[in-house]
């Protein structure tokens, strides 16, 4: 009888399956060709997608323009709405104007962060488990995802930005090393950021840090105005920006598939309200749990670090489709850590590019779906901080099923095309996609006997 289940055992171990008479270089050749190969096909795709345009691209046109024109002169004005670093970037990317137009080069600033996380993850990966080929998709999962292609090579956002440090925060808190510094620089670039805050606190708690690290967050992003108060921006025009972010869009969600997907008709200010209450408790609850915890081990604090990053966004209001970035990439390195979290990094993706197409072609029926996914996804993760389960199966049953019913759903939302369309067939591809994505997540953290151990 063939064995569903498979062992998993203790982190680092069970990995070390070389032969010892091969030689470095014969066990890294499939490796190095698979990751130089996967990283020139990103670099083609970013090229081909250079001048996708959408509503936002004349306005970083704008800022590129003014960079260009004004040079270091140009820090006096708030040219973005972004924070300084990111002008700092802008300002970088003149320096090669006569290389490519003004969209692709500040599309290039999201694609060197996007090589960025793809490293760091890839070393998180061979670190805590010497497997180069596990390192290698690692890169190649990261570097080729379909929302990191959405999100820089065809929206030029810069969530990869804040993404980056917030994964060297994760890497160094699982090195035993103290990670707030990268943390509060990330808060620096962007207020998304703070989505793993709860983790941070956590950390420090649970390692008993002082708790003056804090202070480094508004420090970081103190120190990193500097350049800007110098130029001669006033103070108040610094210190208002995520204020300013915060009130310029007024709807519950942005097309993000999270918990105000299902509560749309609430009244504004009431959702807004209850959304950070909720928030922040939970978020405190989770900080709590990371410090009381017995578990130990670089998985825990990945595991943990993941449920940050996916239960801030899907708890907050106001909240873009882009936002689940930072879980988005931490799956992959979760999953390539543990096989049996890949149904996750799988279903965090499809989820992503559904949310995706609501902003990108109006497709606005997939959010339901996907918003349903991601509880799921919320719901396993925190049973997972409770339990424990190590063991994982590989169902193919539930794999073959999600694959079939979510291509179905997709056929079906492109042929529909924007806006609603509710009608038969659409509820029998939603419905299905969901039931075999909730089959797919149950299936692939039950172990059998076999293939339990025990937690660490």
């Amino acid at each position: 009888m063939i064995k569903d289940t498979i062992e998993r055992g203790a982190l680092g171990a069970p990995y070390h399956r070389v032969n010892p008479d091969e030689t470095l270089p014969e066990r890294w050749r499939i490796p190095i060709a698979l990751a130089v190969g996967c990283g020139l096909i990103g670099i083609a795709l970013r090229y081909l997608a250079r001048e996708h345009a959408t509503a936002d691209a004349a306005e970083y046109i704008t800022w590129y323009t003014f960079a260009r024109d004004h040079g270091i002169a140009g820090l006096a004005e708030a040219f973005t709405n972004y924070t300084p670093i990111y002008s700092y970037l802008l300002l970088i990317a003149t320096w090669f104007d006569g290389l490519g137009q003004p969209l692709s080069l500040v599309k290039m600033i999201s694609a060197l962060f996007e090589f960025g996380c793809a490293t760091v993850v890839a070393r998180m990966v061979w670190r805590f488990t010497s497997v180069a080929l596990r390192a290698s998709l690692a890169f190649c999962a990261v570097w080729l995802a379909p929302t990191v292609l959405f999100n820089g090579a065809m929206w030029g956002q810069a969530d990869s930005i804040w993404t980056f440090f917030a994964l060297v925060s994760v890497a160094m808190f699982m090195r035993h090393r103290n990670g707030v510094l990268p943390f509060a620089v990330g808060c620096s670039v962007k207020a998304q950021g703070v989505f793993l805050g709860p983790f941070v606190l956590g950390m420090i708690l649970r390692r008993k840090i002082h708790l003056a690290w804090l202070a480094a967050i508004p420090g970081a992003y103190a120190i990193l105005a500097i350049p800007v108060l110098i130029a001669g921006r006033s103070l108040a025009s610094v210190l208002g920006i995520y204020l300013d972010q915060a009130h310029t869009f007024h709807r519950l969600t942005m097309n993000a598939a999270n918990v105000w997907v299902f509560a749309g008709a609430t009244p504004y200010a009431i959702g807004v309200a209850a959304g950070l209450v909720l928030a922040a408790a939970t978020g405190l609850a989770l900080s709590i749990f990371i410090a009381q915890s017995k578990r130990t081990g670089p998985e825990f604090i990945l595991l943990v670090a993941c449920v940050s990053l996916i239960l801030m966004p899907y708890l907050l209001p106001k909240v873009h489709e882009r936002y689940f970035y930072g879980f988005e990439l931490a799956s992959i390195a979760l999953a390539c850590i543990n096989l049996r979290y890949l149904p996750f990094a799988v279903i965090a993706q499809v989820d992503g590019v559904l949310s995706y197409l609501a902003f990108e072609s109006g497709i606005v029926m997939g959010l339901l779906p996907a918003a349903l996914c991601n509880t799921f996804l919320v719901v396993y993760l925190l049973l997972d901080l409770r339990h424990g389960e190590r063991g994982f199966r590989l169902p193919r049953f539930a794999w073959l099923g999600f694959i079939a019913s979510t291509a179905g759903l997709f056929t079906y939302l492109l042929f529909a095309g924007a806006g609603l369309n509710v009608s038969l067939p659409y509820m029998l591809a939603a419905g299905l996609a969901t039931l075999m994505t909730l089959l797919l997540v149950k299936e692939s953290r039950c172990a059998s006997a076999e293939g339990r151990a025990p937690s660490h």
